[in-house]
């Protein structure tokens, strides 16, 4: 089988291409690892245009359950490696490989790692790059918050809800919104620690204390990473154009420098990184893709619909 489209990524951009392809009929594959991507990691959304509060994997399976349902295929699979072929383009992943007309890119960006002693020998053993995935697990307990922007202050807030006791841990002042720094502030279960900066995260079968570089040591049993994001397109940066920040250069309509390669939402040069903004993103790529498909078949494009030849 060769699908209309293959998209490449879970979060709000690829599930968005995926409702918008598969309604324009088009045989739709989805590749990812997991769905919702940075979204699903978020507790509280409250502005999501038309959704006053929601959490991000309440809004990322209901962007599935929508995608399936006008018929896209989704399977877990890790990408390794793209390759055009005659008219197709050749997808090969851990498991398996496809035949597509076209593809979206749309794979995110991941968390940013400390990289100090012991964070990656206790990853899954304490050491979690994921609040919304993991707090349940550090209920009754004491966990540390690595971060000063939203994520962290989002993290925060939500192990406030859970633990007994949150070290909000950053190397300068808290950059977050004002909202969620006064809530973090009035919460007499979280200590804010700054300046500063993990040195090291020890523990034996599990995390059991964090070094901090002005000497402090902390016993916890949990602590929840959030210093960023980076981008990780290495798997495409040979195959289309990527500025200096390793972002996949699109134009307005989502083309990649290769025809048939379209790419939306956190990966791209596109500014903002918000849900919303990579949901519009995953859209018009999937319009482009219906309307490069029809143009490659001698048919009226979608850009019809809007008088543009």
């Amino acid at each position: 089988m060769i699908y209309d489209t293959i998209i490449i990524g879970g979060g709000p951009a690829g599930l968005s291409a995926a409702i918008y392809a598969s309604r324009r009929s088009l045989n739709t594959l989805v590749l990812t690892h997991d769905i919702g991507g940075q979204a699903a990691k978020t507790f509280d959304i409250e502005n999501y245009p038309g959704l006053t509060h929601t959490t991000g994997p309440d809004l990322a399976k209901k962007m599935k359950e929508q995608a399936e349902t006008f018929k896209a295929f989704i399977k877990y699979e890790e990408v390794k490696n793209i390759a055009k072929s005659d008219n197709f383009f050749e997808i090969k992943t851990t498991s398996d490989s496809y035949q597509s007309k076209t593809v979206i890119i749309a794979s995110g960006k991941k968390p940013r790692e400390l990289g100090v002693p012991g964070e990656e020998e206790f990853k899954g053993k304490g050491v979690t790059y994921c609040a919304t995935c993991d707090a349940p697990f550090f209920r009754n307990k004491t966990v540390a918050v690595v971060g000063g922007g939203n994520s962290a202050l989002d993290a925060a807030i939500l192990c406030s809800e859970i633990a007994d006791k949150v070290y909000i841990i950053h190397r300068s002042e808290l950059s977050g919104e004002q909202i969620m720094i006064d809530k973090i502030k009035a919460s007499p279960k979280v200590e804010i620690i700054l300046p500063d900066e993990v040195e090291s995260i020890s523990g034996e079968n599990t995390v059991s204390k964090v070094k901090l570089k002005s000497g402090r040591e902390i016993n916890i049993d949990g602590i929840i990473i959030e210093v960023g994001y980076t981008i990780d397109s290495s798997l495409f940066e040979n195959l289309v154009k990527v500025n200096d920040q390793k972002q996949i250069e699109i134009d307005l309509s989502q083309n990649t420098s290769v025809p048939g390669i379209f790419a939306a939402g956190d990966i791209t040069t596109a500014p903002y990184k918000q849900i919303v903004i990579a949901a519009g993103e995953g859209a018009k790529a999937a319009l482009s893709v219906y309307d490069y498909i029809m143009k490659q078949e001698g048919k009226k494009g979608i850009m019809g619909d809007w008088g543009k030849k």
